[in-house]
């Protein structure tokens, strides 16, 4: 009777063993041998999909920014338009107060060697009330044209996640079985920004070196054209560090953010497999590999910040 028992139970045991191994629900991970964390993914009939390694990933390529792109990115800013224009006057403005200064500085030296005592004081008094309006429109005028931008950049990463979000969204199912969920998640987060300050920032920043550098020239030509030519010799090759320069910063910008990617993904695998992560302790583990990757992002921030 007990060995009846003990035949009945074992071969209960056997048939259930082999449903667990046969399932296509339960088969979402393989294990190695070695009884390291490593976890050869197998998709179930349902489409699940398992935590992917990011140590063999392979790399994206390589995409070239196109003038339909430009276009594209400006189109985001169409709605946008009035509050743009007004942080270009204002900057207009601001950087012609900037390029201002060295004329003034020179309008003083003038009085300096030009008049005496109680003349030249009645001179410095007035200079100094037209300074002051001059530098407190300056003021104004950059003030202004910070909170335009910084305002419209957040206004167009909204409308860029809100339509990053959707397109995701309504992908299909294999689109999200080939991409994993930490980087569709950094470049909702992360990359909105630098499409945004794309449109802002940055041509902000552009149109105010070329303000001044077309102000700088005009002043030095008003001054003395024969040592404006001289000046203007060195342009030439400042192009050409200033365009190898460009490149260097855009493929090291683009690696920031493909690390920062990497990173995010590796974390939130992590979180989402934390029971298999927890039943092999394996935490002091998958710890050292996301040091390493916001390491590596840490390196490439100092780089950028040298740059």
């Amino acid at each position: 009777m007990i060995f009846h028992r003990l035949t009945l139970l074992s071969s209960f045991v056997h048939r259930s063993s082999t449903f667990l191994t046969r399932s296509p629900q339960c088969q979402l991970f393989k294990l190695n041998p070695n009884r390291q964390f490593s976890l050869t993914p197998i998709r179930s009939q349902r489409g699940d999909r398992p935590a992917i390694s990011t140590k063999n990933a392979p790399k994206r390529p390589k995409v070239k920014l196109t003038f339909s792109d430009l276009r594209r990115l400006f189109n985001l800013a169409q709605h946008e338009k009035g509050r743009i224009g007004c942080a270009i006057a204002l900057l207009l403005l601001s950087s012609g107060v900037t390029m201002s200064v060295p004329y003034f500085l020179g309008k003083i030296i003038d009085m300096l060697q030009t008049y005496k005592h109680d003349e030249l004081r009645q001179r410095l008094k007035q200079m100094t009330f037209v300074l002051v309006g001059i530098f407190a429109v300056g003021a104004l005028a950059n003030f202004g044209r910070v909170y335009l931008i910084l305002t419209t950049s957040q206004r167009i990463i909204k409308r860029i996640r809100e339509q990053l979000f959707n397109g995701i969204l309504r992908k299909e199912m294999a689109f999200f079985d080939k991409q994993k969920t930490g980087e569709l998640v950094n470049r909702l987060s992360s990359d909105t920004e630098v499409m945004s300050n794309a449109v802002t920032q940055n041509i902000s920043d552009g149109l105010r070196a070329l303000t001044q550098s077309i102000a700088g020239v005009g002043l030095m030509f008003y001054i003395s054209p024969q040592l404006a030519l001289v000046g203007l010799t060195t342009v030439p090759p400042l192009a050409v560090g200033a365009i190898l320069f460009g490149r260097y910063i855009k493929r090291l910008s683009s690696k920031v953010q493909d690390t920062l990617a990497q990173a995010t993904s590796v974390a939130e695998e992590r979180f989402s497999n934390i029971r298999t992560v927890k039943a092999f302790s394996k935490e002091e583990q998958e710890i050292k590999l996301y040091n390493q990757r916001i390491g590596d992002v840490l390196q490439l921030k100092y780089k950028e910040s040298l740059a």
